[in-house]
């Protein structure tokens, strides 16, 4: 499923042109705001396109659509200043999960259910951090250190919003590939390495969330330490996109794939 090394084949260009399209329309008609100290994130089902065509065909291909289609969306709908971030990210969810993936496909690929376990502990550990925070300071937690960075830092909030869906969503994610684990031989190698690809893919845009987070307030003249804990306490909006992606992209692939193969189609 790897592009071949001449370029993009027409039936390449005809697909990117076709994500593109819904990853732009899936923007549009579908977002729900999130509280958040950095930013303005939304619910949406776009990440979840991306992954789904890394999944069926190439990384390459899946990562123009998202940076071309979602990158679109931001330049026309009020989030130009978002745009470049958008890009890269998009491009890189495409790229890594469609490189994970394919590796599913080697005839001597072996299970990797130790990359799976860890991504299960890791949501578990966050969603559990995120509900034992909320029942021990309630809905708002305030961050003392923040309050003398906020007066010079426009934009900058001192509270993390910590409501129910936030950590249920990673509580969901971690728990089903914790189960995921126990049945993983009933799943096949490249299903495997699907779930994996898509884990990596989403790990990939919250590092580059975070990342992107701490150098923007940097650049407005934030703290180091007061930048870091704003990334950090936005991106629970980041892994709510990530858990819906992960999962509806995983489920749709099982099928989608049988068809793909049947039809022989070529990138």
């Amino acid at each position: 499923m790897e592009n071949k090394k001449k370029g993009l084949t027409l039936q390449s260009m005809v697909l990117i042109g076709l994500f593109s399209a819904i990853c732009y329309i899936a923007l549009m008609l579908f977002k729900i705001p999130i509280p958040s100290p950095v930013g303005k994130p939304f619910i949406h089902f776009g990440n979840m396109f991306v992954i789904l065509a890394a999944l069926l065909f190439s990384g390459t291909i899946a990562g123009l659509s998202g940076s071309i289609g979602m990158g679109l969306f931001d330049l026309l709908n009020g989030w130009a200043t978002s745009a470049p971030k958008t890009i890269i990210l998009k491009f890189g969810i495409g790229f890594v999960t469609g490189l994970v993936a394919s590796k599913g496909h080697k005839e001597d690929a072996k299970s990797p259910l130790v990359g799976i376990m860890i991504a299960a502990a890791f949501f578990i550990i966050i969603g559990l951090g995120l509900c034992i925070t909320s029942l021990v300071y309630g809905y708002e937690v305030n961050i003392p250190f923040l309050q003398q960075a906020a007066e010079t830092t426009e934009g900058l909030k001192t509270t993390l919003v910590v409501i129910p869906v936030l950590y249920i969503f990673s509580l969901v994610l971690g728990i089903g590939l914790a189960v995921t684990c126990f049945f993983i031989k009933k799943v096949s190698i490249k299903v495997q390495y699907a779930i994996l690809g898509a884990v990596c893919g989403i790990g990939f845009n919250l590092v580059g969330e975070f990342l992107f987070a701490v150098v923007s307030l940097l650049i407005v003249g934030s703290g180091f330490m007061p930048a870091v804990m704003s990334a950090l306490i936005s991106l629970p909006s980041t892994i709510i996109n990530g858990t819906f992606s992960i999962v509806i992209a995983v489920l749709l692939y099982i099928p989608l794939s049988k068809v793909v193969a049947k039809s022989n189609f070529k990138v």
